[in-house]
């Protein structure tokens, strides 16, 4: 998936958040946002999709509109409603007067960057630096106010509302805090709501749980806006295809291998164009190949060459070497057991590079991620791990058309790793013989490894996944080869562990990834480079009763551990499972049972070495 869509973010959640739930709900890794917005604030947040990543800092140095609330009378140290209250001060300013003390904050102004915000000093982030008590010297930075309305203001409470329109990089709850300061009673904001980024407006933004609504009825595309929407002022021109090689590789185009093409960006979709390139547009063209969208090219003298491509380009540039020959294993690698380890075994035994060509059908659950995949490849001495998604496309494709396209024009294999039970091509009739067969006859060597087996029966991915389903963790880790694990973003959750105090971190592992039965585990969690006994729980908070449904969680109290660690990665791994969900009469009997848990984790943790 390859565009922009234009989120509605909601309160609770970091922009690190959004592109982490995104990730497991559309199944995808190449995400980016295009401005951060606070956890307490919502509104609009576009994030670019696949290729579209490349238009991120366009999108970034466009304008954004704010609606922000405020109460005049309190300071406080984040400079909004949810900090600590400095100072508490009488005021008596009128709506006139409001209004024109906004209005002179329009024009270029200096913003002190505040402590409790993103930015880093010495590669540390000053929030961090706030919540230890730690204040450092900042410099000031210019910011761009294009305008400033009040939009509302109760004179006897003061609360207000304004609207701003600036640049990026602008922090409103410093304008809040300024404005009061102006007045000489002090101000902080009490809410936020980004309502346009360029010509991306909240009208025309979705929420996680409508994104995910589209996705499961099939009609992401409604929601996805094109990237060539954002150059609509380029004039869109399709290449001949006997020039195809040229574009693929980011060459220069000549005049007279275009012609001009009629709009392909349907209407819905055109609202929302901006210039982003200035005066340069007038001398750029977007470049359609077979209907497809390509890439934007600048006019240099009588040539046009390319100014950004969004389309794969073979070229030396983007590839470390090309590849004059590999050792190749094909296969479903969904958990990279013990079957795949043999695979993986004689592999090593070829100095060549080893690739591992990872066969993935859409839908389903994984074992493991691509991201976490790829990670256990790699411990593994393997060189690279690609994915090949059987589209229906692909599922057509002959044993003959597969062996010679892949195989031997896309990956010049030399060397071929394959087990005995290895299926391809057009309903499944290509098999390990064939495969050795070819590879005679196009002077490669196939080595067909036996099926490996435990306990009278072969380890496969689908005997794992049952084990899985049934909790049983030891046995499913033992045919793995590793441990089961879930690696991710720490995410910001309902915070009812620390209310009992048992502070956890949550991990949002991706709609796709399988999660083991319901319970609670005895777990280890690797976080800040660091390894820590943890007690880990999945379920859906059966004792937590509000009358809503409940989404299944991972929930982790790591032992021994606090700090702040929101938006790090961690890996929970899974040893033991423990019991089972429980719904309690109480959250004191569930805190007895946590600390229970706590108990039982660090005597095995102990007999365990």
């Amino acid at each position: 998936m390859n565009g922009i869509l234009v989120v509605n973010k909601e309160r609770g959640y970091s922009s690190f958040d959004v592109i982490a739930v995104l990730r497991g709900v559309l199944g995808m890794k190449k995400l980016g946002h295009t401005g951060t917005l606070d956890p307490e604030a919502e509104g609009v947040l576009p994030v670019c999709l696949g290729y579209a990543t490349k238009i991120c800092d366009y999108l970034m140095a466009q304008k954004k509109e704010y609606i922000a609330h405020g109460k005049l009378g309190i300071v406080t140290d984040t400079q909004d409603i949810f900090g600590a209250v400095l100072e508490e001060r009488p005021f008596c300013v009128s709506k006139e007067q409001l209004g024109k003390t906004l209005k002179s904050f329009v024009g270029t102004i200096e913003q002190l960057t505040p402590m409790y915000s993103a930015r880093k000093i010495d590669g540390v982030k000053l929030v961090d630096l706030a919540r230890k008590g730690i204040s450092v010297e900042r410099s000031k930075k210019t910011v761009q106010i294009y305008d400033a309305e009040l939009l509302s203001y109760e004179e006897t409470t003061g609360e207000y509302v304004i609207r701003i329109l600036c640049q990026k990089g602008t922090y409103i709850r410093t304008i809040c805090n300024d404005l009061g300061e102006k007045l000489g009673c002090g101000s902080c904001m009490t809410a936020l709501t980004r309502t346009k980024t360029g010509q991306f407006t909240v009208e025309n933004s979705y929420t996680i749980a409508q994104i995910r609504e589209f996705r499961e009825s099939g009609r992401l595309a409604e929601a996805i806006i094109p990237i060539d929407a954002m150059y609509l002022g380029c004039a869109p021109m399709e290449l001949a295809p006997d020039y195809r090689t040229s574009i693929r590789n980011g060459n220069f185009l000549e005049p007279e291998w275009l012609t001009p093409c009629d709009e392909p960006v349907s209407e819905s979709f055109q609202s929302i164009y901006e210039n982003l390139l200035g005066e340069e547009e007038s001398r750029c063209i977007r470049v359609y190949l077979d209907g497809e969208f390509y890439a934007v090219y600048r006019k240099r003298g009588k040539k046009y060459r390319p100014l950004q491509m969004y389309h794969e380009v073979d070229n030396e540039k983007n590839h470390q070497k090309k590849l004059t020959g590999c050792c190749l294993s094909i296969g479903k690698f969904d958990g990279l057991h013990l079957g795949h380890r043999r695979l993986i075994a004689e592999m090593s035994k070829s100095t060549l590079p080893k690739i591992l060509l990872s066969v993935t059908a859409p839908g389903g659950k994984c074992i493991f991620t691509q991201e976490e995949t790829g990670s256990i490849a790699q411990s593994l001495s393997v060189d690279r791990t690609d994915v090949w998604e059987l589209t229906e496309e692909r599922r057509k494709m002959s044993p003959e058309e597969f062996a010679g396209n892949i195989l031997v024009d896309t990956y010049h294999a030399r060397k071929i790793v394959v087990g005995e039970d290895f299926r391809f091509g057009r309903d499944q009739t290509g098999d390990a013989a064939f495969l050795k067969r070819f590879a005679e006859e196009n002077g490669m060597e196939c080595v067909v490894c036996p099926t490996v087996c435990t306990d009278g029966e072969p380890v496969s991915s689908s005997r794992i996944r049952t084990l899985l389903s049934e909790g049983n963790i030891e046995e499913a880790n033992r045919l793995l080869g590793t441990p089961y694990f879930i690696q991710g973003e720490i995410l910001r959750g309902k915070q009812i562990g620390r209310t009992l105090g048992f502070p956890t971190i949550n991990l949002c592992p991706g709609e796709d990834k399988l999660l083991p039965l319901y319970g609670v585990y005895r777990t280890e969690t690797k976080v800040c480079g660091k390894i820590y006994p943890s007690v880990t729980n999945i379920g859906d908070n059966p004792t937590v009763e509000d009358g809503m449904p409940h989404q299944t969680t991972v929930e982790t109290h790591i032992i021994g551990f606090s700090g702040d660690i929101y938006e790090e990665t961690a890996r929970v791994t899974f040893l033991e499972r423990l019991r089972d969900q429980i719904h309690f009469p109480s959250l004191e009997a569930l805190k007895e049972q946590l600390s229970a848990d706590i108990a039982e984790v660090l005597e095995k943790s102990a007999k365990n070495g």
